[in-house]
């Protein structure tokens, strides 16, 4: 028997990207028929309500799971070590999904203490290829001594809404930039203007300050949209993936991320049919080469001259290879092939 825990969902919340990402994932899991400890898309009102439902799912594990059962975790997961420690005394097994590493993005834990709280899975599911390298090599073999770790690739993005078609419409210098727009993770906006000559840039997000930003006209604020409507009607010929203080290069603690993380915005540009810009040195760098979806630049003074020489079949071509990871990434593919080679290889052990 298969299980997943699933997340109880702050209100506030809701509409965040990482709990968009997570809400996807377990949707998918019910559709692989795995059932889920508690309630699927369970959402709180208020905070204390939010703590007793979080803490039943961990009664809820102690009571339910058995010998030979695999449990999947989304982690970061609050009472991770106490869930992981609950199975395995049950004879259970886990898989955990890693969206995010504390040791990295919140400097909260180190590199020892990660990877300590990695080893109480027997199987991990990662964002991407660079993940995996790095679990093993800074010492992750599991609970089960076997070290097994999958890639997703690209975090899948349900949604009914329906993209434009770019090729239509021709290249119209115009590049969209998407998400929180907080100063601490989104500076080099501040810079960026200095670079920006025969092109504009449409920001899609709260909490960025036109006025204070050089070259304030080369930007226009579209200001906060949810995702099915920013898919319907998102404005530009890429969709740009870039954070950290700096328009030269991903800087800081939130640009150097980038080499190993896998944005959430990234699909949401596949899902609006953008071709992709990302920092040469991102761990997604790889993905967007390899399947045609973008270009790769290591400077933000690098998109003038890529308008320069880009071709309208060039252009065309990044276009209907993005729809084509669009209609894998809206039925959910990337992480069920992922989830399923885990199971495999957990279940051949």
């Amino acid at each position: 028997m298969m299980y997943y825990l699933p997340k109880d969902y702050k209100i506030k919340r809701i509409n965040d990207a990482g709990s968009k990402a997570r809400w996807d994932i377990e949707d998918i899991m019910a559709q692989m028929g795995i059932s889920p400890i508690g309630r699927h898309h369970g959402i709180s009102h208020s905070r204390i309500h939010h703590f007793f439902m979080t803490l039943m799912s961990v009664i809820r594990i102690a009571l339910r799971i058995n010998h030979g059962n695999i449990l999947i975790l989304q982690y970061p997961v609050k009472y991770y070590s106490t869930i992981c420690r609950i199975a395995h005394i049950k004879k259970a097994r886990i898989i955990s999904f890693v969206h995010d590493l504390y040791c990295f993005r919140l400097k909260r834990h180190s590199i020892h203490k990660e990877i300590e709280l990695m080893n109480l899975s027997d199987a991990l599911v990662c964002c991407n290829p660079t993940i995996c390298q790095w679990m093993s090599a800074n010492g992750f073999v599991g609970h089960n001594g076997k070290g097994i770790t999958t890639s997703m690739g690209v975090f899948d993005f349900f949604s009914k809404a329906k993209c434009m078609s770019r090729q239509e419409q021709g290249i119209t210098h115009k590049i969209a930039y998407a998400g929180q727009l907080s100063i601490r993770k989104n500076k080099f906006l501040y810079s960026f203007g200095h670079h920006i000559h025969n092109f504009r840039v449409n920001v899609y997000g709260k909490g960025f300050n036109k006025a204070d930003a050089a070259a304030p006209e080369k930007f226009e604020v579209k200001g906060f949209m949810l995702p099915d409507e920013l898919i319907g009607c998102a404005d530009g010929d890429f969709g740009l993936v870039w954070d950290g203080d700096s328009a030269e290069c991903c800087n800081g603690d939130w640009g150097e991320y980038l080499t190993f993380n896998t944005p959430h915005k990234i699909s949401l540009y596949i899902r609006c049919g953008l071709p992709l810009i990302v920092w040469n040195k991102a761990a997604m760098a790889d993905f967007v080469k390899e399947n045609g979806i973008g270009i790769c630049i290591d400077s933000l003074r690098d998109i003038d001259e890529i308008y320069e020489h880009l071709t309208q079949e060039e252009y065309n071509n990044m276009c209907d290879n993005i729809l084509r990871i669009n209609q894998a990434v809206s039925k959910g593919e990337y992480f069920r092939n992922a989830l399923s080679e885990a199971i495999s290889l957990l279940t051949q052990v």
